[in-house]
């Protein structure tokens, strides 16, 4: 079962249907939407900027294909670099807390994530400006009860 695909879209359409929706206090009803088609495939957008299957692609390598087994690993490599209150929050139930692009460099390295981008073909500062994005609701989407299978 592909659960990280399946998280990825959900993510992406939750992203697109926020860039779409009405003021705060007059937000319509969500519907079902596609996501915007970002640029890295050749599918339009700012230049640099993955598209939804390389979007697919850098997550599965991150958290270890689709059934992300490498979560407690990752969640392991924001907690040694301090950013445990951030990772609990994505973990738990509730508002998630932000990370910044600088934060994503120093949880990944500037080396690893050249890699990534360079097998991506797609700018290395966009790609953890994207990272810094979605990585909180994915972990948060893959944590449904507010706890990890297994946590090291």
């Amino acid at each position: 079962m592909d659960i990280l695909g399946e998280i990825l879209k959900q993510v992406l359409e939750g992203a697109a249907q926020q860039q779409q929706a009405p003021a705060p206090q007059q937000r319509a009803p969500q519907q079902q939407q596609r996501a915007p088609q970002p640029q890295g495939g050749g599918q339009g957008g700012p230049q640099g900027m993955p598209s939804a299957n390389d979007l697919q692609d850098i997550f599965t390598q991150i958290f270890g294909g689709g059934s992300a087994q490498k979560l407690p690993e990752v969640v392991k490599q924001f907690e040694e670099k301090g950013l445990r209150d951030e990772v609990d929050s994505w973990v738990r139930t509730g508002p998630n807390k932000p990370v910044d692009r600088r934060q994503i460099e120093d949880v990944f390295g500037h080396r690893e994530l050249n890699e990534i981008a360079s097998r991506n073909k797609i700018d290395r500062d966009q790609l953890a400006e994207v990272l810094s994005r979605y990585i909180p609701k994915i972990i948060d989407e893959l944590t449904p009860t507010g706890q990890m299978q297994a946590r090291r």
